[in-house]
């Protein structure tokens, strides 16, 4: 994994702009239809801004194309995961040993969960966790919307999703908040030719995670950085949005 010793800039900077709308205006419930396509997955950030492409090494620009889906517009809050433990079909989160008050108030972004009780609680509503395309698709745009970072992580806690302005395609907290649980293993992505609705490796030691959370530094706040965590574990700045598949044509 690249290291991350990059300098800290302004969120707007930091978040390509002029990038097309993916999302399909006739939103219902509580998802956002992101229509299929094609786009182009990684940017040139550290070569550009801070002259070491070895930095982002894993974000190599490749062209992907991608089936429709829906995509929460909210992560999973505390609440909403309460409902899938009391059906028996979650296991429980745990709490922060210092601080649980701070941590497990209703409408904040559940956290301390492992990938497994993501993807088990995304089941239970229908769906997947994001293949790690469709997480960056959809956070990609003009507007990469309000973010919650920077706090101090002996401190610092998740706040109330949707407190900050949605981004291009109507998602709140795709920046910042909480890391988020992605589908995919870690690797190397496939650069040549056009990847179609890629799923990562097969196998691997950790599963990517997307988004910067409310105690990292700016550089984090981009729509194409990459980060890992070991998927057996529970994080305080790890949570996670669901998917489904949508047959709906853009």
């Amino acid at each position: 994994m690249k290291n991350k010793i990059l300098a800290v800039l302004s969120f707007i900077s930091i978040i390509g702009g002029g990038q097309q709308l993916f999302a399909e205006p006739k939103d219902r419930g509580s998802q956002v239809l992101i229509t299929a396509g094609e786009f182009v997955m990684g940017d040139t950030y550290c070569a550009d801004e801070q002259s070491n492409s070895d930095w982002c090494s894993d974000e190599v620009p490749h062209k992907v194309r991608l089936d429709a889906y829906r995509i929460d517009i909210h992560e999973v809050t505390n609440s909403d995961y309460q409902e899938c433990f009391s059906a028996g079909e979650c296991g429980p989160n745990a709490l922060h040993e210092d601080r649980p008050q701070e941590f497990n108030r209703p409408g904040q972004p559940v956290v301390f969960v492992t990938w497994e009780d993501a993807n088990s609680y995304c089941q239970w509503k229908g769906g997947r966790l994001p293949f790690e395309a469709e997480w960056e698709r959809a956070a990609q745009g003009e507007n990469p919307g309000g973010a919650y970072f920077g706090k101090k992580y002996k401190q610092g806690a998740p706040q109330k999703v949707g407190e900050r302005a949605p981004n291009s395609n109507g998602l709140y907290d795709m920046m910042g908040n909480v890391n988020e649980w992605v589908w995919d293993w870690y690797g190397e992505p496939e650069t040549e030719g056009v990847s179609a609705n890629p799923k990562g490796p097969a196998s691997g030691k950790d599963k990517v995670v997307r988004g910067g959370s409310w105690n990292s530094p700016s550089h984090y706040l981009r729509a194409s950085d990459r980060v890992f965590r070991s998927p057996e574990l529970r994080y305080s700045d790890v949570g996670f949005r669901c998917v489904t598949p949508s047959s709906e044509k853009g």
